[in-house]
């Protein structure tokens, strides 16, 4: 080969791999603007549904529910402690002597830990409004689940695996955020499945459903439900929900609307 064609060779290889590296960063650009794009959008979003609160109004009722959320709380934690004072007998069910058993405690310990805190985060960034309903709806959620358990009359099933022995995170909680003879129903089951009920989106739906079916095999595989306890979790979770629903919309918003009603109209002031 001349050498006048080898120096074109290399001239041509050189501006190919230049204009390879143009297009790798101009697909680099892309990516980050449309990143930008997307989290400018998501910000518009939050901010939209924060100034559509009625935030006088909304503190009041959002106190009020919270007050009954704190309470339902304390009975769940005095009745919690009331029931791991009693010696149930252990017992067992069709399901669970078929099922293996295997050690998932870290799904229920940090995977638990990690969907409230997500359900938590989307409640106050997107769901300002509708937090009294969410608060509500855990609030009797607690207080119904609370009283279920202190009139169950049967202990842990057979071969359960001791979240508070075999868990870093439960060993730390028990006694504050969970106890040993609560087992009916199954809150692992149940909360996300009321995140489900309660958020919008098809992502979170199916998110929290998602969390809801793992956390269900979970508590089943490492004895720590009977098979009736994650199935009457989601129906009368479901119940919990349309009842909250309905006390919601026939007394706290009503008086949230009447309040607004009353209150003193105030000029807005246009922005500069």
């Amino acid at each position: 080969m001349s050498p006048e064609l080898d120096v074109l060779e290399r001239e041509i290889a050189r501006k190919g791999h230049h204009r390879l590296d143009m297009v790798i960063e101009l697909t680099r650009l892309r990516k980050r603007f449309r990143l930008a794009g997307a989290a400018r959008a998501e910000l518009a979003e939050i901010k939209d549904e924060w100034h559509t609160v009625h935030y006088k109004w909304w503190i009041i009722t959002l106190s009020g529910v919270l007050t009954f959320f704190v309470l339902s709380y304390f009975y769940y934690t005095q009745l919690g402690w009331y029931a791991d004072q009693r010696h149930l007998p252990p017992s067992s069910d069709w399901l669970l002597n078929r099922l293996p058993q295997v050690n998932l405690m870290p799904v229920l310990s940090w995977g638990w830990l990690g969907l409230h805190l997500y359900a938590a985060a989307v409640a106050v960034l997107y769901y300002p409004r509708k937090l009294p309903l969410i608060l509500l709806t855990l609030g009797l959620f607690m207080f119904i689940r609370s009283t279920f358990i202190f009139l169950s009359p049967i202990g842990a099933p057979h071969g359960i695996m001791d979240m508070s022995k075999l868990d870093y995170f439960f060993n730390r909680v028990m006694g504050v955020l969970t106890f040993n003879n609560e087992f009916v129903f199954s809150g692992h089951t149940s909360f996300p499945f009321l995140f489900y009920l309660l958020f919008e989106t098809r992502a979170q739906k199916t998110i929290f459903l998602g969390g809801s079916i793992v956390m269900a095999v979970s508590v089943l595989l490492t004895r720590n439900h009977y098979t009736v306890d994650v199935l009457g979790a989601y129906f009368i979770s479901y119940s919990i929900y349309r009842l909250s629903l309905g006390l919601y919309a026939g007394y706290v918003r009503p008086l949230f609307l009447l309040q607004s009603a009353l209150a003193p109209l105030t000029p807005s002031v246009p922005k500069a």
